[in-house]
């Protein structure tokens, strides 16, 4: 008798996934006028689909070339990030709850690292990596792809096509129980947007004496996944019942799905874009971003021109979830995480700084962004030291500290 294994284990529950998740997406195609879908084969979920940009979007990608270069008004852009070893903590928890938010972290990482330099992003496309999916997890993936579906919405953008791969063999987790029930995944995106000339952001403009602006983050945002990971199995395992069974353990890794916050759609509208995708006027006057995701305020300073530093003396409270890691981590000294560590290599409680030259811009920041759900406030200011220093929120809190 043939073995079906295979198209049971495989294909048959990556094809179901695969019409739920269609869905989600051709429910997102209207959530951009700017671009207009075309699908090669409308009732086919496989396959390649199109898009245009609207008329007037066409007209200004024209472009010309002289001996200065290529000279142009509207360019296509494209980034790609994923949700990192985060996905790990939503699987232990294993809720529908959690995994309704999943989707945030592709959008963060991958739409706030195009907005960061005044680019628009438009369209997203996934990538879906599951260990194994069944009768017992598939609620998982349509919690997962449902919260996707309301995030696009929410962030404007339209999700033009996916993958979902079902990998046995090669999908892992630290937690992985190995029961039919758990939902083990990795997840990635790419993104696609414009870029105008008139509204690209120029951090060479950055000069000593301006307002520093930090959006907070209510969680760990995606970087230092290995690092939670390494501390949940020396605090509370190594074995994985004994982390499930623990409260105090499942209480923590609750606190790392905090759901990343995405800023694209509020710094996307502060830089000048329309919604319907064409250049217009600045809320803002705004000199640079940085998107401080993996390598903490290291992203922030490598945005300083030579010779111009800054000193962030008001950084927001850090999450709790932060603050605990801390503390745990300093009974293991190979683990132990200084403030140095919390601002150099975790986003130290903002997960964006924006740079701009008057306090009527800042204000006008704090201003859209609390629109749009975002705690924001004034972190400090740039200087002529060509250093980055920070008075810690950590565990040393009356500590100037230099990056």
């Amino acid at each position: 008798m043939q073995d079906n294994s295979y198209k049971v284990e495989v294909i048959d529950p990556g094809d179901r996934a695969s019409r739920f998740a269609k869905e989600i997406g051709f429910l997102s195609h209207q959530n951009n006028p700017a671009v207009i879908i075309v699908p090669h084969e409308p009732n086919n979920f496989r396959g390649p689909v199109g898009w245009l940009w609207r008329k007037d979007i066409q007209e200004r990608m024209g472009y010309t070339e002289n001996g200065d270069g290529i000279n142009w008004d509207i360019m296509e852009e494209m980034e790609n990030d994923g949700a990192g070893g985060k996905s790990q903590f939503f699987t232990l928890i294993g809720t529908r709850e959690v995994f309704h938010n999943l989707g945030w972290e592709i959008i963060a990482m991958t739409a706030d690292d195009f907005a960061r330099s005044g680019r628009l992003p438009i369209i997203i496309c996934n990538e879906l990596q599951a260990k194994r999916i069944t009768e017992w997890n598939f609620h998982l993936v349509e919690e997962l792809f449902t919260g996707y579906g309301q995030a696009l919405k929410e962030s404007n953008l339209v999700n033009i096509t996916g993958e979902i791969a079902i990998m046995k063999h090669s999908i892992t987790a630290f937690c992985d129980t190995k029961v039919d029930d758990q939902l083990i995944v990795t997840w990635g995106a790419s993104c696609v947007g414009l870029a105008s000339k008139e509204l690209l952001l120029n951090p060479a403009n950055i000069k000593p004496g301006m307002t520093i602006v930090g959006f907070e983050d209510p969680g760990y945002r995606c970087n230092g996944g290995t690092f939670f990971t390494n501390l949940i199995l020396r605090e509370f395992g190594p074995e994985i019942e004994r982390i499930i069974n623990n409260p105090d353990a499942m209480d923590f890794v609750m606190k790392l799905t905090a759901p990343s916050k995405s800023y694209a759609k509020t710094v996307c509208r502060l830089v000048g874009w329309n919604s319907d995708g064409t250049p217009g006027e600045p809320l803002a006057d705004i000199k640079g971003i940085a998107h401080i995701t993996g390598g903490g305020l290291g992203k922030f300073q490598e945005l300083l021109p030579a010779g111009v530093g800054a000193h962030l003396d008001y950084m927001p409270l850090p999450a709790e979830v932060l603050l605990e890691a801390q503390k745990m981590s300093q009974k293991y000294p190979d683990l132990a995480l200084t403030d140095e560590d919390c601002y150099r290599t975790i986003h130290g409680g903002c997960g964006m700084l924006l740079v701009v030259d008057g306090l009527n811009d800042c204000l006008k920041i704090i201003e859209e962004a609390r629109k749009d759900g975002i705690r924001a406030q004034r972190v400090g200011f740039t200087n002529d030291s060509g250093k980055l220093t920070v008075d810690s929120m950590f565990m040393r809190s009356d500590a100037r500290l230099t990056l």
